[in-house]
């Protein structure tokens, strides 16, 4: 998490320390903090997430809690508190409320599009004028925007939840889970998304002509779609200024001299 002051308060407890909750913050993703703290050989047990929550100044809600929490505390220097896990999401809840996030101004917005024509472009439907992944703390969202008639103005945003790709428990091995990974590895996750899931799950920004061809290829050939396209140019039409033997000679000194027009177009697999 990148936002000043921006950051988790998480309680965790441990199945070997009965009656005891820990209680803290973290700058990174709860998981990652759990895998560091239950990696000493002295832990019996890996600590489990009972609750998290974003906030908008961790290390004050942190203070505000401990200061609450004092007559619980098991030790002075370390995080442990004798508490019982129902009364410890109710405090955390009730200090968290006072550092709400502004998601609208703290979620993070990628632009899709580029990465997508790059992978994709002869697939992506043709009224498709934006493309845009969103994460918030608790959710990543594809919205992308069609413009139907390019001669009106008039255009239409879809917004669609990647939390269908997951089965809502939000692992670390999950795809999309806002709270384990970051925007970056989860947008570099839905752009290794493979077409048929695309097409099947409702994320509709192929046209309808790829969609029957994915279709085709997976549920009739039982071969997998491509994830990314791939073409073989086998002419070039050129248009130049003056000579044809100066503009072929500047070319060439240009990497870019005659191509071979006798190449034939290889037949994509599955549709021989």
């Amino acid at each position: 998490m990148t936002q000043a002051g921006r950051g988790v308060i998480y309680i965790l407890t441990n199945p070997f320390i009965p009656g005891i909750v820990k209680i803290g913050r973290t700058a990174r993703r709860v998981a990652e903090r759990v895998r560091e703290i239950s990696r000493p050989t002295g832990v019996p047990a890996d600590y489990e997430v009972i609750y998290d929550q974003v906030v908008s100044d961790a290390h004050a809600a942190e203070k505000e809690l401990h200061s609450l929490l004092r007559p619980h505390r098991v030790n002075p220097q370390k995080e442990f508190f004798r508490l019982s896990v129902r009364e410890a999401i109710h405090i955390v809840q009730d200090v968290a409320a006072r550092y709400p996030v502004n998601e609208a101004q703290e979620s993070v917005e990628i632009d899709a599009l580029p990465a997508l024509e790059d992978r994709m472009r002869r697939w992506l439907r043709r009224d498709l004028v934006s493309a845009k992944f969103a994460q918030f703390s608790d959710l990543c969202l594809i919205k992308w925007v069609i413009q139907p008639d390019f001669r009106k103005l008039a255009a239409y945003e879809n917004i669609f939840d990647l939390g269908v790709f997951s089965d809502g428990d939000c692992d670390h091995d999950e795809l999309f889970c806002p709270s384990d990974n970051s925007p970056e590895e989860n947008f570099r996750r839905f752009l290794e998304l493979d077409p048929y899931s695309m097409i099947m799950t409702g994320l509709n920004i192929l046209t309808q002509e790829a969609s029957d061809y994915v279709a085709h290829l997976w549920e009739e050939r039982k071969i997998e779609p491509p994830l990314r396209l791939e073409w073989n140019v086998v002419d070039t039409v050129y248009d130049m200024m003056g000579p044809e033997t100066e503009w072929r000679d500047t070319l060439a000194k240009h990497g870019m001299g005659n191509r071979s027009s006798d190449v034939e177009p290889s037949i994509v697999p599955g549709l021989d």
